[in-house]
């Protein structure tokens, strides 16, 4: 499994975002309730993510920086000036809809309530959920359509992102790999192949910390990697 690590907190909410949608558009695909108010929590969290406006300039940001680089083809350059106008022309009025409709405030507000949206405290969602699989994500991807520009956008960059990668072979001794470090990278990415390893992650663009951790169960404590081992991180962007 590849494990991600933002080295800026712009790149952090761009990676939320993307498993945002990811969450959203896997929940649709079922023909069950609780998949789709699955959907509809994702939703609601991307509108609070997406809406805000330092979303927008990051990702506007980061596509004028991939402009500079040499990895760069002038047709990716062409698709990147696309996409930064379609960001910059577009008005954060365009998500209103969403933030606005009254059916989806109520649910916003409920969800903050644990177990707070039973058939008792929301009556209409339920009404709703009573609809066909198809209708139900009809007007879904109504909601989603609003989104278009900014996924697209997010799913481009963060994909030429991830190609623009330099691989370092890394030695973690007993489990911990620690480097001072002045990397030009908005990413750092491992692949851990032992399906019992997972890394913890700490630093910035300055310095790294990447502990790998051992745990074989949830009911077995975690503990670190006591043996040496040697892994490739990727530097991406």
């Amino acid at each position: 499994m590849v494990y991600e690590f933002p080295l800026s907190e712009g790149v952090r909410r761009l990676l939320r975002a993307e498993m945002l949608f990811k969450q959203s558009k896997a929940h649709i695909e079922y023909d069950d309730p609780y998949s789709t108010i699955a959907a509809l929590a994702a939703l609601v969290d991307l509108v609070e993510i997406i809406s805000k406006n330092n979303l927008k300039i990051e990702m506007i940001k980061q596509l004028e920086k991939l402009q500079f680089k040499e990895e760069v083809t002038d047709e990716q350059r062409l698709v990147i000036k696309d996409l930064t106008q379609n960001l910059v022309f577009g008005s954060v009025k365009t998500f209103d809809e969403i933030k606005e409709n009254i059916f989806l405030n109520v649910i916003r507000q409920r969800l903050k309530v644990m177990g707070g949206i039973g058939s008792f405290d929301l009556p209409n969602l339920h009404h709703w959920l009573r609809f066909s699989h198809e209708l139900r994500s009809e007007h879904i991807e109504r909601w989603f359509s609003l989104f278009e520009p900014t996924e697209s956008a997010l799913t481009y960059l963060l994909s030429v992102l991830r190609q623009m990668k330099d691989e370092e072979v890394c030695q973690f001794k007993q489990g911990l790999f620690y480097k001072t470090v002045k990397w030009d990278a908005e990413l750092v990415r491992i692949d851990v192949k032992d399906e019992l390893i997972y890394p913890e992650f700490s630093g910035n663009k300055q310095q790294l910390s990447i502990r790998l951790m051992e745990q074989s169960s949830p009911f077995d404590p975690v503990v670190q990697v006591k043996k040496d081992v040697e892994m490739i991180v990727e530097r991406c962007g």
